[in-house]
């Protein structure tokens, strides 16, 4: 059982109507790594134009914000070059902005003067900066990480209000108005935390269908053993085809392929090897008809080909280079060859007629000594 799952991971079936998921994770692995770039390249922008027009005595930006500008600057060269592991990348990411992040918000509230004077800059800036920090942690980690990150962020933003507030109480006489201005935000961001987690649950529910149904799809189209497109598959390829010929005149090329003497492999290796040879000659005509061309399993030892784009002297090469890739090498140990029948789809034609052709052709080859093409 091993070696047949072996073998239909090996085999390219040319069919799949999505991209391995492999190849997905790499394009999302990409795509967030140009995402990361761009961000980079803002924060040190927003860092550096800060700097600028800062006023004189806004010690922090003067001091800190080159800091900051610098240490994105450091990490732009790992993220371009690929060095850095995303993962551990998007980890020091997330701590670095809310390093920076909560470290301004100390400073307004812990060392600055006069709350009360900054709670339209506070707003307006910095607790917007805090949301973002929420929402990232959801985008970067996985939901309940998420939700643990988010949560750690609106506590420490909490605790530094407190503390700011409890440190001037005393000397302002309207802290009661700031408290309840910096309660109404924190209900905001407790809002957008449960809003945020509600969003990604939702999306992780309908990831986890669409995968299921691309499975299911995947399951329903493709022949388990060879890894080749199934009947039902060939017949949707062949009707789409048979379209598109109605439509703009274009006919294309059924090419009909039965193993010479299948029963005796069976008989004298085993049926396990009888499926090693099965799933490799489905290897070898995938290898060897183009990226156009379709390669099914229509059933049992009988292959189908389905050549688009081609003329009927090219069609016959194509079979014969199919016939020979089978016939030059032991396939899977084993000796085997395959005859092949090739009958063309021409307007008017239907399905049953064209496949019918294709299977005359092949008895006629199987009747007349085998290992050979015979063209309608």
């Amino acid at each position: 059982m091993t070696e047949r799952s072996d073998s239909i991971h090996k085999n390219d079936s040319r069919f799949h109507t999505f991209e391995s998921v492999e190849t997905e994770l790499d394009l999302l692995q990409e795509r967030k790594r140009q995402v990361y770039l761009i961000a980079l390249v803002c924060g040190m922008l927003i860092f550096m134009l800060s700097w600028f027009i800062r006023s004189p005595e806004d010690a922090f930006i003067k001091w800190l914000y080159p800091v900051f500008a610098l240490t994105l600057a450091g990490i732009f060269p790992f993220v371009w070059k690929k060095t850095a592991f995303l993962r551990q990348l998007e980890i020091i990411m997330l701590v670095l902005a809310g390093t920076m992040i909560f470290s301004r918000l100390a400073w307004h509230f812990l060392v600055a003067e006069n709350i009360n004077e900054q709670l339209l800059m506070l707003a307006g800036g910095h607790y917007w900066s805090v949301a973002v920090l929420v929402v990232g942690g959801f985008v970067i980690l996985d939901h309940r990480l998420g939700f643990i990150s988010g949560s750690i962020v609106i506590i420490l933003s909490m605790i530094i209000a407190a503390s700011g507030l409890a440190s001037q109480w005393h000397e302002d006489l309207y802290w009661r108005e700031s408290l309840i201005y910096l309660m109404r935000i924190h209900l905001f961001l407790i809002l957008l935390l449960i809003l945020t987690s509600i969003a990604t649950t939702m999306r992780e529910k309908f990831k986890s269908a669409l995968i299921r149904a691309e499975i299911l799809n995947k399951w329903a189209i493709t022949d388990m053993l060879t890894g080749l497109a199934n009947r039902r598959a060939a017949e949707l390829f062949i009707k789409k085809q048979i379209s598109l010929t109605s439509r703009h005149g274009r006919p294309f090329w059924i090419i009909s392929a039965d193993l010479d003497g299948f029963k005796q492999v069976n008989d004298s290796y085993g049926h396990a090897a009888g499926d090693k040879v099965l799933a490799e000659v489905g290897r070898i005509l995938s290898q060897t008809v183009r990226k156009s061309d379709l390669v099914a399993r229509w059933g049992g030892e009988e292959f189908l080909v389905v050549a688009t784009d081609t003329t009927d002297n090219g069609a016959k090469m194509l079979a014969e280079r199919c016939r020979s890739a089978i016939a030059d090498e032991p396939v899977a140990g084993v000796r085997i060859t395959a005859t092949l029948g090739v009958s063309e789809f021409r307007p008017g034609d239907t399905l049953e007629n064209v496949l019918a052709k294709a299977d005359s052709m092949l008895y006629t080859g199987k009747n007349t000594g085998r290992n050979r093409v015979i063209v309608a």
